[in-house]
């Protein structure tokens, strides 16, 4: 019994696909600097197309989470809208409104260190600067102004 081939991924997967190669980002870094829950291997399974091996499963990523996925590998709302993921292409404007709008809200550092240590946390996957800010806690803070 000869197996059925798997479905070929959505137009919007295969963009995924090359844009993180393109970062030269694994699926598990990709997702881990995703800040929507998701693992590695269902980025995986998002990029393929399908999530089983025998029968396949095809499956497409809800708007939400390609539009995460969209972010952290630099694509813009218009190349998914250009697939047909127009919901995806929405939600990936207001994430990137809302950014520019942080941005905007938070004054620059006067010292060129101060922006060293923020790009650092920045490029940090989003649960290890959580944990980096959470252990910015008072005794710490005291710790370092006493330093």
């Amino acid at each position: 019994m000869v197996s059925a081939p798997p479905p070929a991924p959505p137009p919007e997967a295969e963009l995924i696909r090359v844009a993180r190669l393109a970062r030269g980002l694994s699926p598990e870094t990709a997702a881990d600097r995703t800040p929507v829950r998701l693992r590695g291997g269902r980025w995986r399974h998002i990029e393929q197309g399908y999530t089983r091996r025998t029968p396949f499963t095809p499956t497409t990523a809800p708007a939400k989470t390609l539009a995460h996925m969209a972010n952290t590998v630099g694509l813009q709302p218009e190349q998914l809208a250009d697939v047909g993921r127009v919901d995806a292409a929405e939600i990936l404007r207001e994430i990137r409104r809302q950014e520019a709008a942080e941005e905007q809200l938070a004054p620059g550092p006067t010292d060129p260190r101060v922006q060293m240590a923020v790009d650092i946390l920045l490029d940090l996957p989003p649960r290890v600067r959580e944990e980096a800010l959470r252990r910015l806690g008072p005794e710490h803070r005291r710790r370092i102004e006493e330093g």
